[in-house]
């Protein structure tokens, strides 16, 4: 008795084995597609995080020079531009977290099999995510970058050999690099909505092979 029912659990699971291995390449398709518009939303938010507390750094930049007379605030670290600049560096290191899961999802796509999937309308996805996840590269390394110039520029300024050059020149470098970030950003923009433009081509696809 215990025999029959020992091969009756081995038989069923590997049915369940079977049933698991059967994919439905559309259904997994679609699956990845609503999983890169939440990365993708994601990000968004991130950059608006960092539009934001770019903003404020501003405002907390143009507090200290008012009301810190010798800027030890800035050399000490302990002015509020420090934290925002901290708070920025986190957002900073949620974006690259997101662009690891957009990498993911492209891996992901990779490995479906499409069957009667248009090929071209998942490469359209796959090129647009390629796209998007190189220039997050790009553009975390370089924001990195603009953030640990920022902090060396404000603790220079309250050093006791600070100069009016010192705050000149500094200002006009970080702001040149601002610059070729802001860049970035706009080529983001443009790629994001690519890449909003492949998924929206590919789930019209997907919705018509469904209906056949």
């Amino acid at each position: 008795m215990f025999s029959h029912c020992r091969n009756m659990a081995v038989g069923v699971t590997a049915s369940l084995l079977l049933l698991s291995g059967c994919s439905n390449p559309v259904e997994e398709t679609e699956t990845s597609l609503s999983d890169i518009e939440a990365q993708q939303e994601a990000a968004v938010q991130s950059f608006t995080q960092l539009a934001d507390l770019e903003s404020r750094l501003q405002s907390e930049f143009q507090t200290v020079l008012e009301e810190d007379e010798d800027l030890s605030t800035l050399a000490e670290g302990s002015a509020a531009v420090h934290t925002t600049i901290e708070e920025r560096r986190e957002a900073l290191g949620t974006l690259s977290e997101t662009n690891g899961g957009l990498r993911g999802q492209h891996e992901e796509m990779t490995q479906i099999d499409s069957g009667e999937i248009s090929e071209e309308a998942v490469n359209g996805v796959l090129d647009s995510l390629e796209a998007v996840t190189g220039s997050l590269d790009e553009f975390t390394s370089a924001y990195e970058a603009q953030l640990s110039s920022e902090t060396g520029y404000f603790e220079s300024l309250g050093q006791d050999d600070a100069t009016y050059e010192t705050f000149r020149e500094g200002i006009e470098a970080v702001n040149e690099e601002m610059e070729d970030i802001q860049a970035l950003r706009v080529q983001l923009d443009e790629e994001f909505v690519a890449l909003e433009a492949a998924r929206s081509t590919l789930s019209s696809q997907l919705e018509e092979t469904s209906d056949e």
